[in-house]
């Protein structure tokens, strides 16, 4: 298997570090989630608020584009599920960066720190370590487990078409690694809001927040405002609880809210769902595997695992692996130039996404699933693309509807719960990533 090290798979529900089960953030007494956003005006009159429904726009195929020669991107089916590599033909993300909220990145050779194979073409600018308060926000894993911030930034930007490993999402894309949270995933909303201002006022144009907890919290909404309000593109999880409502920061309406499908294109059982839901990526629904023993239903990218020099390409599942997508999509549009404000993207990327489930917007995928091509094509006019159409805002579905879906979602998670409760209670097991 390419890199070293085992990881032993997890059982049952997923919980992984890449956004599996809230994490859970204490700021004084509180409990602090992350995730969400409204829309634009870019495409006239184009509405895409916190649970309004979408109707999608049609758009060509992508163009047929010669896979890249990494070894892995055969394991890679959610890339082809979100229109790559045929989106690459258009923009591969350059000129943009794309700030890693998260335990840090192995970006650097330095001391006991390596920087991570398949990063070794990757482009990083300058971050911050929030947690030790310097500037080398180096990733660290848990004894015996893998780390979270170096996988969620290969998922975005792993470097492509290198004879190694699998692609990212945008591989011309810079990463801007910032340290907000442990390397047990604990972290509190100032440390996060701390990261997210530095982003915002060190060049980021999109800022990634594979994190998630059940309510939010002053200071961080305020950073989010202010990120938002100087052009900063920000995208979290929707959680992994698998319960009707979006976590936070997800949930706060100028962010994007990525839920997870898994390979077959249905929602994640992990996945939170609800009114905040803007949209959703592939994150898979199977279990947390190496790379070695055979395709998964997961996200596949590189990572840390056990000690700081000491990697593996391991697939991953949950919400926090689909916003890392969201994010390079996201990358993709900003690179291209077709649409570089927070209000632009999201109009991008909510009217081009492909529907599932009941027509138009629902609880369970929002707009849909992200889709490169068909985004980029939305403000780019390319190629035999149809013409881009406004949405209007129409009302939402009765309150009958709404409470239906409701009570039969809930009941289907408390039946999941039962089996689950045991797994779920406490902090984050050891043996999981």
């Amino acid at each position: 298997m390419p890199g070293s090290g085992l990881i032993p798979g997890a059982k049952g529900r997923p919980a992984s570090a890449l956004g599996l089960r809230a994490v859970m953030l204490l700021l004084g007494v509180s409990w602090l989630s992350l995730a969400t956003g409204p829309a634009s005006a870019a495409l006239g009159t184009l509405v895409t608020g916190k649970g309004d429904r979408y109707r999608p726009l049609g758009h060509s195929s992508p163009p047929a584009v010669k896979p890249p020669n990494d070894p892995l991107f055969k394991y890679q089916w959610n890339l082809a599920a979100i229109q790559l590599p045929g989106a690459w033909a258009v923009s591969r993300g350059a000129g943009t960066t794309v700030a890693v909220l998260d335990t840090g990145v192995a970006y650097e050779d330095r001391g006991i720190y390596r920087r991570a194979p398949d990063l070794a073409g990757t482009r990083f600018v300058a971050g911050w370590d929030f947690v030790k308060n310097d500037a080398h926000p180096d990733d660290v894993p848990p004894p015996g487990r893998r780390s979270h911030g170096t996988q969620i930034a290969g998922i975005i930007a792993q470097t492509t078409d290198n004879g190694i490993g699998g692609a990212g999402v945008a591989p011309e894309a810079a990463i801007m690694p910032i340290r907000v949270l442990n390397p047990d995933l604990t972290g509190s909303a100032r440390t996060i809001a701390r990261g997210l201002r530095f982003a915002a006022d060190h060049g980021a144009n999109v800022a990634n927040l594979s994190i998630a907890g059940p309510s939010g919290a002053r200071v961080l909404k305020d950073a989010i405002d202010y990120a938002s309000s100087k052009g900063v593109i920000i995208v979290a999880a929707a959680g992994n609880d698998g319960r009707p409502s979006v976590s936070y920061p997800a949930a706060y309406a100028k962010v994007i809210a990525v839920g997870a499908v898994a390979q077959d294109r249905t929602r994640a059982y992990y996945s939170n769902y609800g009114r905040a839901l803007d949209l959703v990526a592939p994150g898979g629904a199977g279990e947390d595997v190496d790379a070695g023993y055979g395709p998964g239903d997961g996200v596949l990218a590189q990572t840390l695992k056990d000690r700081p020099s000491e990697f593996c390409y391991c697939f991953t599942a949950s919400t926090s692996a689909a916003a890392a997508q969201v994010s390079g999509v996201a990358a993709l549009l900003v690179g291209s130039r077709r649409a570089t404000s927070p209000a632009e993207v999201r109009a991008a990327l909510l009217s081009s996404a492909q529907d599932l489930g009941p027509r138009g917007w629902d609880p369970a995928y929002g707009a849909g699933l992200v889709q490169a091509w068909s985004a980029l094509a939305t403000y780019g006019h390319l190629p035999g693309s149809p013409p881009v159409r406004a949405v209007p805002r129409p009302s939402g579905p009765p309150w009958s509807v709404w409470l239906t879906l409701a009570i039969t979602a809930a009941g289907f998670a408390g039946l999941v719960g039962l089996s689950l409760v045991k797994r779920r209670r406490g902090r984050m097991r050891p043996d999981v990533a």
